[in-house]
């Protein structure tokens, strides 16, 4: 994957008063990590188009006034509600010789025989795993095979995972990823919640009843 690269400047406007750079189409971030922390700026819609290629994966920035470029990491990325627009984002200036810890999203690949032919479901209950690894070796997602799910009930584990070498998973290993579900059983699992709720709503009716008829006699 090509190196995502984003441009800065420093920033000397904070608090309240950074809406009159998002007026101007910019957006105010700041880098902290190796350093003292940073306020700069930047084009909002470079930075979020930026931020949405690198997936996670470090990027180069290039502060305006500074020989070389910082590699980061975005994070705490705000997005307005409404538009869309990137309002403020964190960078995470990482060291390339250091392990850091991230979470990389998990992909599935691959197809389940019972899952082609409708007579089951996949429930996904896990989505990222966590790990620690080198910054140039974060992956941007790990990708986890289902074509091996063939009796319902099987299920893909943590521990089941095949990662490259330099990676280390944080994730507990005995943490389920997904797993097979047959249809029939999830329609017997529904029908015994609402048969439950029936009874609730039943008993409640019940002691209404009882507490009014006392009421009566108490009158």
């Amino acid at each position: 994957m090509e190196q995502v690269q984003v441009s800065a400047e420093p920033r000397a406007i904070t608090g309240k008063k950074v809406k009159t750079l998002r007026r101007e189409g910019l957006v105010p971030l700041v880098v902290y990590g190796r350093q003292e922390p940073v306020n700069v700026q930047a084009l909002e819609f470079d930075t979020k188009r930026a931020i949405a290629r690198a997936g996670g994966q470090l990027m180069e920035l290039q502060i305006t006034g500074e020989k070389k470029p910082r590699m980061v990491l975005a994070r705490d990325e705000q997005y307005d509600a409404i538009s869309g627009v990137l309002l403020h984002a964190d960078l995470y200036e990482v060291d390339m010789t250091e392990t850091i810890q991230v979470d990389v999203p998990l992909a599935l690949v691959g197809e389940s025989r019972l899952v082609e032919i409708n007579q089951a479901m996949l429930l996904q209950v896990l989505n990222e795993l966590q790990i620690e690894c080198l910054p140039g070796d974060i992956m941007q997602s790990i990708e986890v095979d289902i074509s091996g799910l063939e009796d319902f009930g099987a299920a893909v584990y943590v521990s089941d995972l095949s990662l490259p070498e330099g990676i280390t998973v944080l994730t507990p290993t005995d943490e389920m990823i997904v797993r097979l579900q047959g249809i029939e059983e999830e329609e017997e699992e529904e029908e015994e919640e609402e048969v439950l709720f029936g009874e609730v709503e039943a008993g409640e009716v019940e002691v209404i009843q009882r507490g009014k008829a006392e009421e009566e006699e108490e009158e």
